[in-house]
């Protein structure tokens, strides 16, 4: 009850350390007998008497239940590096242009977060056993392959992010930390919860919320802001296709899917079935307000200040002159620790939702609750994945340019796992009486449909030299 701010955000936000505390409790309550699996196939009439034996001191508790969730925080702190940095390229780059799609995915990746909230809290299981179980191993296959070629990139990304957040205060060159980083990282994922230092990483990426005050104080245009926002501007020069689909794949990411799901499963929640999906999706839909708000103020910020400029972001530094018009000299500082809080937060749950994926299709035991020696499988695939990505970090790929195709490659991918969400979600025997509704429907499958067309134009662009 006497929890301040930060100890909500850390026990709420879906980090790898707040899941490894729900899964010690969950185990906890399996060794004293305490069911932590909720009815998966409740009769209609034991819902409906459950609901009734409420007593007025339970409602008032509804009433009370942390304003603070999981969805919410998720996206105050949860917009990892590479992100933030994609939406600054784009607003550098096409200006006002996808404000529009900003507005638009709002909806969608409701929609999309919903489904897989709603998956998780009725299966009970990772999207990756559910996939397997009842769609065959070569579609779980499938599925987790596409999560770990999207995931391998934007741990890359994100070390990527941090080396240069630490070049940015330092002068020293971002590739002599990416190692150190990588081997820290590590560390705490397997051994350590890092629990002070936790709160430390989640103030330090809440570093991108100034850019909500910069938008304010940028001299945009808000005439242009608006018209921009709320009229679509379809240009398909390969400039602005590659910007949105980056944009999108950075707001609609393959692993937020996954990590939902999982998330979800783990989340204990108060009243009936029915009552924790209605929670799950207010705490979804303030989260993706939050965020996109956010990642709206960083296009308008970039637009209005490096844009009317013809500026191009070609290094950390130019990212951070966004954010003079309000802090001056002291922007690119406050840039770095906003890169490097998010890359610290987001780099565990990439490795450990990519473990849940692949160990969940294998069938191998998961969970980051467990010790290195009772799951060896899961925490060797977290390591392999570390590695690999390592590699690919230092091979000398422009940074700005890595974070901001690895969430393009997002947006080619994410399509594919979508459609595989509104499959499961539509599953009578999956989901019995608790299957999608019609708006999250129809928000699945136009967010499929226009990340396709996206990615689908994107690579006749690359195909055909224009890239």
């Amino acid at each position: 009850q006497g929890e301040g701010l930060l100890e909500k955000m850390g026990r709420a936000l879906p980090t790898d350390v707040g899941l490894r505390e729900m899964e010690l409790e969950s185990r906890a309550r399996q060794e004293i007998g305490q069911p932590i699996v909720e009815q998966t196939a409740p009769q209609r009439t034991e819902e409906k008497a459950a609901e009734k034996e409420h007593s007025s001191a339970e409602e008032g508790s509804k009433l009370s239940l942390r304003m603070l969730g999981p969805g919410f925080l998720a996206g105050i702190s949860g917009k990892d590096a590479s992100a933030v940095t994609t939406y600054a390229v784009d607003g550098a780059k096409i200006g006002y242009g996808h404000l529009w799609l900003m507005l638009l995915s709002t909806p969608l990746l409701q929609a999309v977060q919903f489904a897989c909230a709603k998956i998780g809290r009725i299966q009970q299981k990772g999207l990756a056993e559910i996939l397997r179980e009842h769609y065959g191993l070569r579609t779980a296959v499938s599925a987790s392959a596409l999560l770990v070629l999207a995931n391998l990139a934007l741990v890359a990304a994100n070390l990527v992010a941090i080396g240069s957040g630490l070049a940015l205060i330092t002068g020293i060159a971002w590739p002599w930390f990416v190692v150190p980083t990588a081997l820290l990282l590590w560390y705490i994922t397997v051994y350590q919860d890092f629990e002070a230092i936790k709160k430390v990483f989640l103030v330090m990426s809440l570093a991108f919320v100034t850019y909500v005050i910069t938008a304010v104080l940028s001299g945009a245009d808000w005439g242009a802001v608006l018209n921009n926002t709320f009229v679509p501007r379809i240009d398909l020069s390969f400039a602005s296709v590659s910007g949105a689909v980056a944009l999108l794949g950075a707001t609609i990411s393959p692993y937020t899917l996954f990590w939902q799901v999982q998330g979800e499963k783990e989340e204990q929640r108060p009243g009936t079935t029915r009552e924790k999906i209605k929670f799950a999706g207010f705490d979804i839909a303030s989260g993706v307000i939050s965020s996109n708000i956010i990642a709206y103020c960083i296009i308008v910020s970039t637009s209005a200040t490096l844009f009317t400029g013809r500026r191009r972001i070609s290094t950390a530094v130019d990212a951070a002159r966004a954010l003079e018009p309000l802090l001056g000299p002291f922007a690119k500082y406050l840039f770095a620790i906003g890169l490097i809080g998010a890359g610290l937060i987001a780099i565990p749950i990439l490795l450990a939702s990519t473990s849940y994926a692949v160990a969940g299709t294998i069938g191998w035991p998961t969970g980051l609750s467990k010790k290195p020696w009772q799951s060896e499988g899961f925490y060797l695939i977290l390591t392999v994945a570390l590695a690999v990505s390592l590699i690919v970090s230092v091979v000398g790929l422009d940074p700005i340019q890595l974070m901001f195709w690895a969430n393009a490659l997002q947006g080619v991918l994410a399509p594919a796992l979508v459609l595989l969400v509104l499959l499961v979600g539509n599953n009578r025997k999956v989901m019995r009486h608790y299957r999608l509704n019609a708006p999250t429907n129809i928000g699945l499958v136009v967010t499929a449909a226009i990340m396709s067309i996206g990615a689908a134009l994107l690579l006749y662009g690359l195909v055909t030299g224009q890239g």
